[in-house]
């Protein structure tokens, strides 16, 4: 027994098992966590696009208090303002029903004075990569919309994926200058409706997909992985067993 356990071979098979076994614990629970941070924020969305809308008021108090917000993403909320047109930018590889087309997000500044940026849903794309597509002109006149509130941060979400385009369609496509000065704040809202009815995006941003993924799939198989290195390393000490008797 002593010959099994202590041989060269056995004890560099051993290390082996135990590099395989710390290996795949540690991806097991990296992976078991990440299902349970997805599970958990898949139920914090589904827990608040069922709650009433915010209220301007309160949405008011809320952007006073940017800690409160991530609690409250998904949420729908009322707020009056006005867009500003000549901040518009067209989001590229966005699909609907699989068609290519872009994402429009628009500047707006409510009545209270926040800035933040809307998402205005999908338009289709041009006839061609110098066309601007079409979208509904905002004008400056105020508006009161409905929209989802969105704490991520809008700069990851787009990062690489976007072009400035002016409204008027006569510009070809140009690279947004990131550096122009727009301090906005730190949530946008992906828009519903709008009291203005030209305004209400046709197809809106979808919501995210609400399942748990194959996080805890992963998790399960990385532990049967752990099992199975130790039940080989188990066989193999077996049969080094009956080998030197």
């Amino acid at each position: 027994m002593k010959r099994a356990l202590l041989s060269p071979v056995a004890i560099g098979l051993t290390l082996l098992t135990l590099f395989a076994l710390i290996g795949c614990a540690k991806a097991g629970i990296w992976q078991y966590h990440r299902g349970v941070i997805r599970h958990d924020a898949n139920a914090q969305v589904k827990s608040n696009i069922a709650l009433t809308p915010i209220s301007e008021t309160e949405f008011g108090k809320l952007t006073k208090k940017p800690s409160t917000l991530p609690a409250n993403q998904w949420r729908s909320v009322t707020v009056t303002g006005s867009f500003s047109p000549e901040h518009e930018l067209l989001l590229r590889n966005r699909y609907e029903n699989g068609k290519y087309g872009f994402g429009v997000i628009t500047l707006f500044t409510s009545v209270s004075g926040d800035i933040f940026w809307v998402d205005r849903g999908w338009i289709q794309a041009g006839k061609d990569a110098k066309t601007p597509p079409k979208s509904e002109a905002t004008g400056i006149t105020q508006v009161t919309i409905t929209a989802r509130l969105r704490t991520n941060d809008l700069n990851n979400r787009i990062q690489g994926s976007f072009f400035a385009i002016p409204n008027n369609g006569k510009s070809e496509l140009q690279n947004w200058d990131k550096s122009q000065s727009v301090n906005t704040s730190n949530f946008s809202l992906d828009l519903l409706k709008a009291s203005d009815q030209r305004l209400t995006p046709k197809f809106p941003n979808p919501l995210p997909e609400l399942t748990d993924g194959p996080h805890f799939a992963y998790a399960f198989q990385w532990f049967l992985f752990a099992a199975l290195a130790l039940f080989g390393r188990v066989l193999i000490f077996r049969e080094e067993l009956r080998a030197n008797k």
